[in-house]
């Protein structure tokens, strides 16, 4: 009975870190997920959930929490862990930003033939965004229109609403050799991300041709 009460208490302030109820004990919330990871109840996947929601939550301490929990848990343990903290490197948030580490752990997961394709997706599109924005590197539209291919490739659907925009002509420039804009091939790439993909629906209406 002392068992379900305290993963009622976990649910329970899992619920107010998602609401970002300024009441929540964050401190305390941070011991019991870790109390449940070291008692065999909380798998990798749940505790890069839940490092994620702290370090994208505006509660006061969240964002270090979330970085520490990654180191306390290990991040070489699965995948999971390794993308949420290599995108905490690349944003800056729970601790300081390492954009060479950060880039290095990307590429160790898509070279990973364990990683699940939606853990792969998410850190070639993270690396298309750091070649599309100078993030620590020059910027290099034609390396960021590959990495985003690559992340639409393995199942992430909004990468086709971002290379729908390189082909309109909505990011800073144009890789050599594409003349922009290029309405037939944006609108190609809305398609293919089709319903999976809210933000490619948007645009298609937006331009008539849904």
């Amino acid at each position: 009975m002392a068992e379900v009460s305290w993963f009622n208490q976990i649910d329970r302030e899992w619920a107010a870190l998602r609401r970002h109820d300024p009441a929540l004990d964050i401190e305390k919330f941070y011991r019991h997920v870790l109390s449940a990871y070291k008692a065999g109840f909380a798998p990798f996947e749940s505790i890069a959930s839940t490092a994620n929601a702290l370090l994208v939550s505006a509660l006061p301490g969240a964002a270090y929490l979330g970085r520490k929990m990654l180191d306390q848990v290990g991040v070489d343990k699965h995948p999971a862990l390794r993308v949420a903290y290599a995108l905490s490197l690349l944003s800056g948030t729970g601790g300081e930003a390492d954009y060479a580490l950060g880039h290095r752990v990307l590429t160790d997961v898509l070279k990973d033939e364990h990683a699940p394709d939606k853990l792969k997706g998410l850190a070639a599109a993270a690396l298309g965004d750091s070649a599309r924005l100078g993030r620590g590197e020059e910027v290099d539209l034609e390396l960021a229109k590959a990495r985003y291919e690559i992340a639409f490739e393995f199942g992430i659907r909004d990468a086709a609403h971002t290379l729908g925009l390189y082909w309109e002509h909505r990011w800073s420039g144009a890789a050599p050799g594409d003349v922009l804009p290029d309405l037939t091939r944006a609108v190609q790439w809305y398609k293919r991300g089709g319903a999976a993909s809210p933000r490619c629906v948007a645009r298609l209406e937006s331009l008539g041709t849904k």
